[in-house]
């Protein structure tokens, strides 16, 4: 397992020397366990390059993790309800690798700048779905996942400096959702709310995005909040969480 989490969206091609000396073993255990891994249908090896690189097949680990969660088969009526209810776009993400990853997506009008889809990734910091989640880790979790991607600037809205983001992280706790204005794309507004399991902890996260034209600061705060976080709750419940969350632990 700690060979195929070497594989990264930076690093998705790696040589035999590459895993050996990441993991710090002897080049005989690394080829066995690449081995058995490209056996069993989780990796490729191409004969040119000599480099190995994941399948689909790991992607299906994944997907399997999150069915067992329940998430997309408790989410997804919900989330119908919500688009028919404001009449935007809405998804359902969870955090991977300091990146956001969409489970489920349901359209109801054409977004603005970004075309986005179920396994598609983004970085977490320039997203409302993305500061939810790390809201919802304590601050050393919260810091491993920023250090795994760099805060890079894709509007001129986009949250580059890290005190400044963790400090609209520390909003998020206490508003109980979070708001992305033009973050991710020049004209996209977004808010999103989280998702709680049994045991209160943030596992996933849900969202409402469209055009700045439709979605206002004064609509988010007296309809679409309200709504979202609704949603939010009825799919926290489907999970089990009927008590107290635990939100972004400062330890």
């Amino acid at each position: 397992m700690e060979a195929l989490a070497l594989f990264t969206r930076e690093t998705p091609h790696l040589s035999l020397g590459d895993v050996t000396a990441s993991l710090g073993c002897t080049k005989s255990m690394a080829y066995r366990i690449l081995s058995t891994l490209e056996v069993s249908g989780y990796l490729t090896y191409d004969q040119t390059t000599r480099r190995y690189c994941p399948t689909v097949r790991v992607l299906e680990l994944g997907f399997t993790a999150i069915h067992a969660l329940g998430l997309r088969e408790n989410a997804r009526p919900l989330l119908e309800a919500l688009v028919q209810a404001v009449g935007e776009t809405v998804s359902l993400a969870v955090l991977s690798q300091g990146r956001v990853l969409y489970l489920e997506r349901i359209h109801n009008r054409a977004i603005v700048g970004i075309m986005l889809g179920v396994g598609s990734q983004v970085p977490a910091h320039a997203t409302a779905l993305g500061k939810v989640l790390l809201a919802g880790l304590t601050r050393a979790e919260c810091e491993q996942q920023l250090a795994l991607q760099p805060l890079q600037a894709l509007t001129p809205n986009t949250l580059t400096d890290r005190e400044a983001l963790l400090a609209e992280l520390e909003k998020v706790r206490r508003q109980g959702y979070a708001v992305d204005d033009e973050e991710l794309a020049p004209g996209l507004r977004a808010v999103a709310a989280p998702v709680y399991d049994e045991h209160g902890h943030v596992v996933a996260a849900i969202n409402i995005t469209g055009a700045t034209t439709t979605i206002t600061h004064e609509r988010i705060e007296t309809e679409l909040a309200p709504a979202l976080i609704a949603t939010a709750h009825a799919i926290s419940r489907a999970l089990g969480f009927a008590g107290r969350a635990h939100v972004g632990a400062p330890g």
